[in-house]
């Protein structure tokens, strides 16, 4: 059975993160064009993508300034 979360920032769905059966990690798949850059990266814990979403969220929002 595959394990899968999904990633939020502010009540908004940004993305899931899936891991197979077979799999050791958890890759990302983006649900808005703002995250596609983090599209089927992989992580080794759910958290480590929730972070990497939010490091990236944050980035944006520092360039759009």
């Amino acid at each position: 059975m595959s394990e899968g979360y999904s990633i939020e920032i502010a009540d908004e769905l940004v993305g899931i993160i899936v891991r197979g059966d077979d799999e050791r990690v958890f890759r990302f798949h983006s649900a808005v064009k703002a995250f596609k850059a983090l599209d089927g990266h992989r992580f080794a814990k759910p958290e480590a993508a929730e972070r990497a979403v939010r490091e990236h969220a944050a980035l944006r929002r520092r360039h759009a300034s």
